[in-house]
């Protein structure tokens, strides 16, 4: 059975680094389609959509899921750096508290509650959330 190289994967937000490890395989949710990385792939940028970014990880073959908002990726030798806006990892999204959260800032809107422009950014990211749990 050959050995499946790796690529090393940063996953960065603008606060921090989020996710730094190696996997066999990324798939990203690329504006002109899925893509999916793996080593030794040509390198490439590519311009993020809201969707799920795969890690298929080097030792079990299990997967790890992320839902990003936007951004981009640069793919370079063996290593595939994701720039977004906001990352959620799958297994931490309650669609019921997403659904409940942006509730509350509808409610906020409807009494005219002024909200700022980091407020609005959280309400574009819980609709696109839910939104993609909608498909």
């Amino acid at each position: 059975m050959a050995v499946q190289e790796s690529i090393f994967v940063k996953m960065l937000v603008p606060q921090k680094p989020l996710s730094v490890k190696e996997v066999v395989s990324v798939e990203i949710p690329a504006v002109d389609g899925p893509y999916l990385v793996l080593s030794k792939r040509a390198p490439a940028m590519k311009l993020l959509k809201a969707g799920i970014v795969v890690l298929k990880d080097a030792d079990q073959g299990k997967t790890e899921k992320f839902f990003v908002s936007a951004g981009i990726a640069k793919i370079r030798d063996n290593a595939c750096t994701i720039l977004a806006h906001n990352v959620l990892n799958m297994e931490d999204i309650d669609l019921e508290q997403v659904k409940k959260e942006l509730a509350t800032y509808r409610e906020k809107e409807e009494k005219e509650i002024h909200l700022d422009e980091i407020d609005c950014q959280k309400i574009a990211f819980l609709q696109m959330i839910v939104g993609y749990f909608a498909k």
